[in-house]
C-alpha cells in the first residue's frame, strides 16, 4: 500500500526528463498506443484544492468529483452533459403539464455504505435540510430559490417514490437539483445541528466509503464491494493536497503521484505531449477567465460604463497571448458555448471605437492633455484591477488589461495579491474596480445558477434595470423546457449587453495521467478524466461519459 506523500512547496523544474514508478515499482513506459492497466490496486491522485469535509456542507468546489464518489445524485453525470442518465432514480418524471410537479421513483437495491437502504425518506430529508437546516451551502439554492421546493410540496408515495411540487415551473428539474444535489443520509444528518463543524465521514451510496482525511493534506477512499454500478475497478484512491501548480507536475512526471486533477498548463502540454509514460487529455472543461466588475459602486454600478469598457476589450488577444490559443474567445459571450442552456447567438463584442465614444458621452474625457482621460467630475482616473499571485496567468491578463484600455486612453493598473488579501478585497472591502480570475462550471453551465446570480446582481443595482427584471418574471414563469431557454436566451442577451462579467477566454482543459498505473480514464462533461466513471465497471459508464470527445489542440503545439 502506498504511503501518504508529503510534498514540499519547493520551487523545481518542470522540463527534465524523468522515469516513472508506479505502485512503487519502476515500470518501462508503454508502446505508442498501447493500453496500460485497466484495473489497479490503488492510484494516487494529487488535487489542488481539498474537498473539505467531504459533505455538502464542505465539498470543496474545486474537487466536485472527490463528493460525488461519496454521496451521489439523483441523476448524471453532471448538469452541463447534453443527456442525462439516471443514477439512484429508476426515473424522474414530470406529472403535470406545467412542470410544477415532479415524480421521482429510486432503484431498489441501492444501500447506504451502512448497510442500509436507501429510501424516499433520505430524499426527502435532503431537500428540507438544505433548504431550512442550520447553514446554506454551494447547493442550498436548488431548494430554496431556483427551483424553490416548499415543504408542503413533498409527499412520499411509498418507500421508493415521492413526488415534488415547485413555487414554480421546473422544465429542467430532472438536471437541475437531480444531477447537482448530493442525496444525503437521514440516519447520519438530522441530529446535527452544524454541518459545517462536522469531523466525521461521510455515509454515502457512491463507489468509494471514506475512510480518513485530514483537510488541507489527504484523502483515503476505498472501493464500496456492493456500490449498485458495480464493484470499483481501483481498490483505493488516495488523493493528495497539493497546491502548488509547479509540485503537482513535477510530482506527476517523477512518479510520486498517478494522476493530477488540474488542468495543465498549455506550454507543458507542447513539452510533454512526448511523453512515453503520460497520456494527456483534451476534455470539454467547461470553465471561464473573466474580469468581474464591482457593481456595487460606480463607475461599473452604471450599465453603460459596463458596455463601454467590455467593448474595448480584445477577447482574440488575450486568448492567443495568455492561452496560447488553446481555447475558444470570451466574445462568444455568456453562459460557456458548450452548457446545455447557452444561446447561439451570445455574444461579447469588441469594437474599441464605439467604446471610445460611448466614453465621451459619458464624461470621460482627458481634461488636462496628458493622454488619459478623467473621470466625468475631473478627478483623476486609475482603475484598480485586482489578481491572484498564485495565479500567474490571471496576472499576465490584467496587464495586457491595462495595455488595452491605454489605447483608449483610460489608466489603470494591476495589484497582484495573495489568496487571503485578494479574497478580502474581493468579498468584504470591495475597494477595486475589476478582479480577474476564474469563472467555475457551476455559475457558467446551470441555468438555475445564472438566476441566482441575476437575483444577487438585482440586490446591488445602483439603478433601476426594468428590462432585465421583466426578463427573470419571464424565466420563472416558462412552464416547459421550449419556453425556458427562449426566456433564458433572452436574459443572456441582456447580461452580454451591460455584463458585470466580462469573458476572456474559455480554455480547452488538458490533463495528464501515468497510463503505466491505471490507464482507463473516461471523460464526463464539466468533470475532466477525474470523476467516479473513471473508476467503475466499463459496461456501467455507457451514457455518462463521452466516447470520443475530439482531440483538437494538439496539432498547432
Amino acid at each position: 500500500m502506498k504511503r501518504i506523500i508529503c510534498i514540499t512547496a519547493a520551487i523545481v523544474l518542470l522540463l527534465v526528463p524523468a522515469f516513472v514508478f508506479a505502485g512503487g515499482k519502476q515500470e518501462a513506459p508503454k508502446a505508442a498506443g498501447e493500453k496500460g492497466p485497466q484495473t489497479a490496486e490503488e492510484l494516487t491522485i494529487g488535487i489542488y484544492n481539498d474537498a473539505g469535509n467531504v459533505t455538502i456542507w464542505g465539498g470543496g468546489a474545486y474537487s466536485p468529483w472527490v463528493l460525488d464518489s461519496v454521496c451521489e445524485r439523483l441523476t448524471g453525470p453532471s448538469p452541463s452533459g447534453e443527456e442525462l442518465e439516471m443514477v439512484l432514480a429508476e426515473y424522474v418524471k414530470p406529472v403535470t403539464d406545467d412542470n410544477t410537479v415532479w415524480e421521482i421513483k429510486l432503484k431498489a437495491g441501492v444501500k447506504w455504505h451502512d448497510g442500509t437502504p436507501l429510501t424516499s425518506e433520505d430524499v426527502k430529508f435532503t431537500i428540507n435540510y438544505n433548504r431550512e437546516g442550520p447553514s446554506n451551502n454551494r447547493y442550498s439554492h436548488h431548494t430554496s430559490a431556483v427551483p424553490r421546493l416548499p415543504g408542503e410540496g413533498i409527499t412520499i408515495i411509498d418507500e421508493l417514490t415521492l413526488r415534488v411540487t415547485g413555487a414554480f415551473p421546473m422544465p429542467y428539474f430532472d438536471r437541475e437539483p437531480c444531477a447537482e444535489l448530493p442525496i444525503v443520509q437521514k440516519a447520519q444528518w438530522e441530529n446535527i445541528e452544524d454541518p459545517r463543524q462536522f469531523v466525521g465521514k461521510s455515509i454515502g451510496t457512491g463507489p468509494y466509503m471514506l475512510i480518513d482525511y485530514k483537510v488541507g493534506e489527504y484523502y483515503k477512499l476505498e472501493a464500496n464491494p456492493d456500490y449498485h454500478m458495480g464493484k470499483p475497478l481501483v481498490g483505493r484512491l488516495t488523493l493528495v493536497v497539493i497546491k502548488d501548480l509547479s509540485t503537482m507536475f513535477t510530482a506527476l512526471r517523477s512518479g510520486e503521484i498517478d494522476g493530477a486533477a488540474r488542468t495543465m498548463p498549455v506550454e507543458l502540454v507542447a513539452d510533454w505531449k512526448g511523453d512515453p509514460n503520460l497520456n494527456i487529455v483534451q476534455v470539454p472543461y467547461m470553465w471561464g477567465a473573466c474580469v468581474t466588475l464591482d457593481n456595487k459602486n460606480l463607475p461599473f454600478g452604471d450599465l453603460k460604463t459596463r458596455k463601454a469598457l467590455s467593448l474595448c476589450i480584445d477577447r482574440d488577444e488575450l486568448l492567443e497571448i495568455v492561452a496560447l490559443g488553446q481555447g475558444l474567445s470570451g466574445t462568444l459571450g455568456y453562459p460557456h458555448p458548450e452548457a446545455f442552456h447557452a444561446s447561439p447567438d451570445s455574444f461579447q463584442a469588441y469594437d474599441p471605437a464605439a467604446g471610445k465614444k460611448m466614453f465621451d458621452e459619458l464624461g470621460y474625457i482627458d481634461v488636462d492633455g496628458d493622454g488619459f482621460r478623467e473621470n466625468p467630475d475631473g478627478t483623476k482616473l486609475d482603475w484598480r484591477i485586482i489578481a491572484e499571485t498564485s495565479q500567474p496567468l490571471y496576472v499576465r491578463a490584467g496587464e495586457i488589461l491595462v495595455d488595452q484600455l491605454e489605447n483608449v486612453n483610460i489608466r489603470a493598473h494591476v495589484e497582484a495579491m495573495e489568496k487571503a488579501s485578494f479574497s478580502e478585497t474581493l468579498y468584504k472591502k470591495g475597494n477595486y474596480n475589476m478582479s480577474v480570475g476564474e469563472f467555475v462550471p457551476h455559475g457558467l453551465c446551470d441555468d438555475d445558477m445564472m438566476m441566482v446570480l441575476q437575483y444577487g446582481e438585482k440586490k446591488t443595482d445602483l439603478m433601476p434595470y426594468a428590462e432585465r427584471d421583466q426578463a427573470l418574471l419571464d424565466w420563472k414563469a416558462a412552464g416547459d423546457k421550449e419556453g425556458r431557454l427562449e426566456a433564458s436566451y433572452k436574459l443572456q442577451a441582456l447580461i452580454n449587453k451591460y455584463p458585470k462579467r466580462v469573458m476572456l477566454w474559455y480554455p480547452h482543459g488538458f490533463f495528464a495521467y501515468n497510463k503505466n498505473a491505471y490507464d482507463n480514464y473516461s471523460i464526463v462533461r464539466g468533470y475532466n478524466i477525474f470523476n467516479k466513471y473513471s473508476f467503475i465497471p466499463n459496461d456501467a459508464r455507457d451514457g455518462f461519459v463521452l466516447e470520443d470527445y475530439p482531440q483538437t489542440g494538439f496539432d498547432n503545439m
